[in-house]
């Protein structure tokens, strides 16, 4: 069975090789709080890691200079005196005073209770006293006529006969386009 630090390393590696390096930075950084970090090289592979993300994103890191072979000194060079310090002090500005606090209000009237007016007064009048148009008249006690009926139309049959023309013009060129 694989341990933790195993896991969370396989993972950034595929992380990074799937070109997620700030997952797999972080799954890094996770990883250095195991124990075995150090052993396993977990410090070198998120520095690895952090250069390869820099240098997908065009950011050239500036190598370190090799640390020079050490030699034992011949002579100590002699350091120059370095020029004298002046001591220059900003000119102190003067502490903008403090805003005063607003007095708070004292109300000494009682609170009322809110008042609704969102509905117009028209709104309460009874459906009866409004009169609406009827769409249909029906037969009622009170309208006890009936309504006029309406004649018939004269155009029924030419308006049956282009239907048909129509449908049969339809089914002939279906018939023709197969």
């Amino acid at each position: 069975m694989r341990t933790r630090l195993e896991d969370l390393l396989a993972t950034a590696d595929r992380q990074l090789a799937s070109r997620s390096y700030d997952a797999a930075i972080n799954t890094y950084r996770t990883a250095l709080t195991e124990p075995g970090a150090a052993e396993a090289g977990v410090e070198e592979r998120l520095e690895a890691a952090c250069r390869v993300r820099d240098e997908a994103r065009g950011i050239v890191r500036q190598e370190e200079p090799p640390a020079p072979p050490e030699e034992a000194p011949e002579a100590a060079p002699v350091p120059e005196p370095a020029p004298p310090v002046v001591d220059i002090q900003p000119e102190p500005r003067p502490e903008p005073a403090p805003e005063p606090a607003p007095e708070p209000v004292i109300e000494s009237r009682p609170v009322e209770p809110p008042a609704f007016a969102l509905l117009e007064p028209e709104m309460f009048e009874t459906r009866a006293s409004r009169e609406y148009p009827l769409e249909v008249e029906n037969l009622s006690i009170l309208h006890p006529t009936p309504a006029p009926e309406e004649p018939e139309d004269s155009q029924v049959l030419p308006r049956l006969a282009i239907a048909a023309l129509i449908f049969i013009a339809v089914c002939a060129v279906a018939i023709l386009l197969k």
